[in-house]
Parts: C-alpha cells; structure tokens; sequence
C-alpha cells in the first residue's frame, strides 16, 4: 500500500457530503459516488497499473452535504499489481480527466508521495471557512444573479447592522465552550467542546461573477472564520447567530447566555441554521517543514510509475 497527499476542491451541491457510509464489504455501496470521498476513491481506482485493493481516502476535514471546498486536503493509501508509486502528473491528469467525464464537480490539485506514517488530519494546523451572504439593496428587488444561487445565503432582514456584528465577533473570541455551537453527534471518542477560535471576522465581499448585470443590485459580506478544528455545525451556528444578531432577531446578551452556559438545549429554537450552500472550505494549513518530512524523493520508472531515490522505500 502506497500512501498519497492530496490537495482537492469541490462544489458540494450535489454531494451528500464528504465522508463515505457506504460498507467497504459491499462492493455496490462501496463506490458511495453521492459523496466526495466515494466519487475521489472511485476515481483513483482508475489508475494503471490496476488498484488490487480499493484506494483508502482520509480527510483532513470533513464537509456536511452541499458545503464546498477550495482547498481541502486528505491522504489516500493505493495498492497496485506492481506495488509502486504513481507518477504525479500522470495520476492528477488522468483522475481529473475521470471528474469531467463522469461529471463531478471535484478537481485534484496536488498529488505527492508520502511514507505511510503521514495523516492529514493530525498534520493539520488550522482551517479556515468562508461563509458568504448575499442582501438586496433594494429590499423589494430579489433576483438572485444565477451564478450566486447555489453559492451564498441569500438573506431578506429589513435591518442589518454589520457595524454591531463586527464588535459581536469578539464575544467569540478566546478559549470557549463551544457545546451550545454545535449539533449533538454520534461518536465513540469524547467529543472536545472546549475551544479557541484564531480569527472570526465580517469582511465585504465580492460577486463570483461581476458581469452578471444583477450583481450591482446586492451587496456581499464574508463571515471569515479559523480555527485548529471546529465541531459538527459549529460553523453554520456561529454565523446563525451574528446574522439574526445584525437583524435585531436576538441581542448581544442572548450569545453571552449560549457562549457561558454551554449546553445542546440552549440553542435558541427560533434560530434559522444557516444554510450550508453559503459555506466554503478555504483552506488547511500545514507547516511545510513538517510536510517535507514525509515527501517521498523520486525518480521516473515508467510511463505511468516513479520509484523513490531511498531505498528503504522500494
């Protein structure tokens, strides 16, 4: 088994997100394509020489369904019938070339070899999330530019004060129990409440397509977040709160209440997730002097195959 770090972007609209349900014994659910991790294995069992084993995908982090990622990153472990590594430029060609003909709106952007003792998840030092909102400035005027639709949170508040969000973002800042900012999940480890946000911003921002002539009707503001981790909908339950803040739906004392009395039941029930759509994945950050630890020097040995210069490795 070979061991991969990748560097990948996505739309999620039309994915159930990104991990993978299917049961890996079952070879019809294993492709699980309705889901990023399914449809970016799939992909890479495509490869030459043949994959004996269906390829292993770990993300870094993972993305809920119609979330989108710019700059994800995961480890992928392939096992061909020669047991060597792929040539990387080969390998990103001919899986991107498998996205635009099988019509998945997923695009590899790095491809490396690693030794099989790196994680993208541990390695990981931050990640940054993008959450982009759309507002009429014209409050009777709501045609949405088509290239915004699937892309932002198109919000309809006769009031909204982004000067009071702004100073709201501070409240959030620091080491904090985040309980009430997350959505109750299933798993086998304690889940850790407790944590630090780096940066939580509002910033204005910009149409993705300034052609479009309806664009100049909206104006456009980002709620820029970063963190070593955030927890199951923390995210989309933060900007939940500075958006209906910013409306006058609830006040600056009510996310004092939920960010010093931590609890899943004190989420306010009248609060409006935001919807996932307006949300991006920007990045991951890694040290690169950690990252070159594991990169696997190599020489070409095929058409389609490299061997590393350490011997140790072949």
């Amino acid at each position: 088994m070979r061991r991969y770090f990748i560097k990948f972007s996505y739309l999620g609209t039309n994915y159930r997100g990104l991990q993978k349900n299917a049961i890996p014994t079952q070879n019809v659910l294993m492709l699980d394509t309705d889901t990023i991790q399914g449809a970016i294995e799939a992909a890479f069992s495509t490869l030459i020489p043949k994959c004996i084993k269906w390829p292993k995908f770990s993300s870094s982090s993972r993305t809920d369904c119609g979330v989108h990622g710019l700059s994800n990153a995961a480890h992928i472990d392939i096992e061909n019938i020669d047991d060597c590594f792929y040539e990387p430029t080969y390998a990103l060609s001919s899986v991107n070339r498998f996205f635009n003909q099988s019509n998945h709106n997923i695009r590899i952007l790095e491809f490396v070899p690693v030794t099989n003792d790196f994680n993208s998840r541990r390695l990981a030092k931050s990640r940054k999330y993008i959450y982009r909102i759309l507002r009429a400035k014209d409050l009777n005027d709501h045609r949405i530019p088509v290239s915004e639709v699937q892309y932002c949170n198109h919000i309809r508040p006769t009031v909204f004060d982004t000067e009071r969000i702004k100073r709201a973002t501070q409240m959030f800042m620091g080491t904090k129990d985040f309980r009430t900012f997350s959505s109750k999940s299933i798993s086998i480890k304690p889940i850790k409440y407790v944590r630090e946000l780096d940066t939580l911003t509002l910033e204005e921002g910009h149409p993705f397509m300034p052609y479009d002539p309806l664009c100049k009707n909206f104006e456009y503001w980002n709620i820029v977040c970063s963190a070593q981790g955030f927890l199951y909908k923390q995210v989309r339950r933060i900007v939940s709160s500075l958006i209906a803040l910013g409306s006058g739906v609830i006040t600056e004392r009510d996310i004092y209440i939920m960010l010093h009395v931590p609890g899943h039941h004190n989420w306010l029930p009248y609060l409006r997730l935001a919807p996932a759509q307006g949300l991006f994945l920007a990045d991951v950050k890694y040290c690169q002097e950690e990252i070159e630890e594991y990169i696997i020097k190599y020489k070409l040995y095929g058409e389609h195959t490299v061997i590393p210069l350490d011997t140790n490795l072949v």
